[in-house]
């Protein structure tokens, strides 16, 4: 199949998901699998669909009617201009005309513009009306239409002043006072005017296109002077900005798990002095006795406590189930993982002689850290019905500790269990079968995420990623102190 083409067959596609209301199109794994589906054998714009797929603005046209889905389309193309070449750009933008654009709405007959979606040369687009709300102006260009950062067809947008992602459907008012009413059937046909892949053809003509498709908006004649990674440096603050929208969304639930991983701490103080200093039972010990004790509570009469106290990619972001984080690490949703993890715990920490308080201190704050990489994960590659909790971060956590020491210092370390010693890598190994076994199907019936999607997303992986950081940082800090002390002798 020549791909040259497919953004029109594309797009009629999902307008007719969309008209017959086929489900999964607000999910972007399963969108972007469906899109990829239909290239055949061809696959040269398989990565394409798929960004584009996930993209929010995408999401947020696909939700969103009117002016609404106008101005999201209008942030979208502007985004894709500093990504992809100019032949890959003209089918995604086919693609967006053909699938969001309702057919029919161009100008009235006898009003000098026409219906279909080929522009008139000097028309102004959507400049002055869509970007009117967004607090935008729109800068004339000299000689040719000019695409280049913040372009929208014949009209340049000056994309420092446009928060693309900020865009919110429910924050655009059609009837504000302070705007001009607009003419729907004027600025449907104004849009396909400025998405038309003719206009953006006539204007790449004129000059150098420049990698990953970034275009410089000039005057005829003049010399450009882009640097090769302008479009890789200009896309930094999007991602900058995603990661801290996401990171603003789960922080009450860090912020809570943050503070009770402290009252958890003084508590097993109090517990350690109050009741088991007379005991000989170690804190590693008492450890899996409590999270033996949760996961029992959770299998019997408060059976319902498994379903309300495991995290949920829906309940991550939502502050008013923030108290998950705080149960998450400490209940396990099948009692097979939570069995296996109460044994490596017993076998690794049942030695330590560290005290109830900092075990129960290093356990919360590695449970934490794993989760909020695996949701941060989800949410960035567009995953959902996702679910976490139990030991396994800090179960991985330690064994990547242990297998990172054994490999930077090149010695074997091993873990005693009556009269062997089960090394390190051994338990990797074992306790990675399982692992995937348990995180690599799916687990629901509209998840379409990729099992390699799954496994990055999942709180054991980043468990062992965290190990193997913070043995490769105490063998670092080793070295330094070294080399100081050499220094000064």
């Amino acid at each position: 199949m020549d791909c040259l083409g497919i953004g029109r067959k594309l797009g009629g596609s999902l307008a007719a998901w969309r008209e017959v209301g086929t489900a999964g199109l607000d999910n972007g794994v399963v969108l972007g699998n469906r899109l990829v589906d239909l290239l055949g054998a061809d696959q040269f714009l398989a990565g394409p669909l798929r960004d584009l797929a996930r993209r929010p603005l995408l999401q947020q046209a696909l939700r969103s009617e009117g002016l609404a889905r106008r101005s999201a389309l209008q942030a979208l193309v502007a985004d894709l201009q500093l990504t992809y070449a100019p032949a890959v750009l003209a089918e995604l933008i086919d693609l967006l005309e053909t699938g969001l654009l309702e057919p029919g709405l161009g100008h009235p007959a006898g009003s000098g513009h026409p219906a279909s979606g080929h522009p008139v040369s000097g028309h102004p687009g959507l400049g002055n009306r869509g970007f009117k709300q967004a607090g935008s102006s729109p800068l004339p260009l000299q000689g040719a239409v000019a695409i280049g950062p913040g372009a929208i067809g014949p009209v340049a947008i000056d994309s420092d002043s446009i928060d693309s992602d900020s865009i919110d459907s429910d924050s655009i008012d059609s009837d504000s006072p302070d705007s001009e009413p607009p003419d729907s059937g004027s600025l449907d046909s104004r849009l396909k005017e400025s998405l038309s892949k003719e206009s953006f053809k006539r204007a790449t003509r004129s000059h150098q296109t420049f990698p990953r498709g970034l275009e410089l908006a000039m005057a005829p004649g003049e010399a450009s002077t882009l640097p090769p990674a302008a479009g890789a440096l200009h896309q930094l603050p999007a991602s900058l900005r995603r990661l801290g929208r996401d990171l603003r969304r789960l922080a009450p639930g860090l912020a809570l798990a943050a503070a009770m991983a402290l009252v958890l701490s003084w508590l097993a103080k109090v517990l350690d002095h109050g009741l088991l200093r007379p005991s000989p039972i170690g804190g590693g010990v008492v450890l899996v006795l409590l999270l033996a004790a949760g996961q029992l509570a959770s299998l019997g009469p408060l059976r319902r406590l498994r379903l309300w106290g495991l995290l949920s990619q829906q309940a991550s972001a939502d502050p008013r189930l923030a108290w998950r984080w705080v149960t998450a690490p400490w209940l396990h949703a099948r009692t097979l993982e939570a069995l296996l993890n109460g044994l490596l715990l017993l076998l690794i920490l049942g030695r330590s002689p560290l005290a109830l308080n900092e075990l129960v201190l290093r356990y919360c704050l590695t449970s934490l850290a794993s989760l909020a990489l695996a949701a941060l994960t989800a949410r960035w590659l567009g995953l959902r019905h996702q679910e976490w909790g139990g030991a396994s971060g800090a179960v991985g956590g330690l064994i990547g500790l242990a297998v990172g020491q054994a490999l930077l210092r090149w010695r074997e370390i091993g873990f005693g269990l009556g009269r062997i010693t089960i090394p390190a890598w051994v338990l990797l190994v074992v306790v990675g079968c399982l692992q995937l076994a348990w995180i690599l199907p799916r687990r629901h019936p509209d998840d379409g995420a990729r099992p390699g999607q799954r496994l990055l997303a999942s709180q054991w992986w980043w468990g062992l990623l965290l190990g193997l950081a913070w043995a490769l940082l105490s063998w670092g800090s080793a070295l330094v102190q070294l080399w100081w002390r050499q220094r000064l002798a």
